[in-house]
């Protein structure tokens, strides 16, 4: 059931690890859509979409060496005007919880690091991916969400 990282830690093209986050969140129950692209009064791309009956994650897939804190909020807030943008599209995610997440390729501190009631998890690498998963209620109040 669980996803082995370490197989996937070679160089891999970028549509394949969107492929490898989606196929994580498919292995824990949620259904995924990948690079979603529609318009409103620009075209915009989502990287990975995956639900459930509770959630929504929109999922921005990043394969940078590292991601500054800045940077990580930046992106996060981008994506959020992405899956709102979206949510217009869609009706049947209204009574999810939405969250925003992005997932790198490399090592990331802030789930590892992350201090309970002081800020939000922006990002995780795709090597704790499934911690989270199977831990989402620990984290759940924790996540960006909006």
């Amino acid at each position: 059931m669980y996803f082995d990282v370490k197989v996937k830690e070679k160089k891999t093209d970028w549509e394949q690890f969107e492929r490898d986050v989606a196929e994580i969140f498919d292995q824990f129950g949620y259904k995924s859509e990948q690079d979603i692209r529609f318009k409103t009064v620009r075209r915009f791309q989502i990287d990975v979409i995956a639900y459930d009956e509770k959630r929504c994650f929109f999922i921005d897939c990043k394969d940078h060496l590292y991601v500054s804190p800045g940077k990580e909020e930046d992106f996060v807030i981008k994506q959020r005007v992405r899956a709102e943008n979206y949510l217009k599209t869609r009706t049947d995610f209204q009574y999810k919880k939405k969250i925003v997440l992005l997932v790198t390729k490399n090592k990331t501190a802030s789930l590892i690091n992350h201090v309970e009631s002081h800020g939000k998890i922006l990002s995780v690498d795709m090597s704790v991916l499934p911690d989270l998963l199977t831990n989402i209620y620990r984290y759940d109040d924790e996540l960006y969400s909006f």
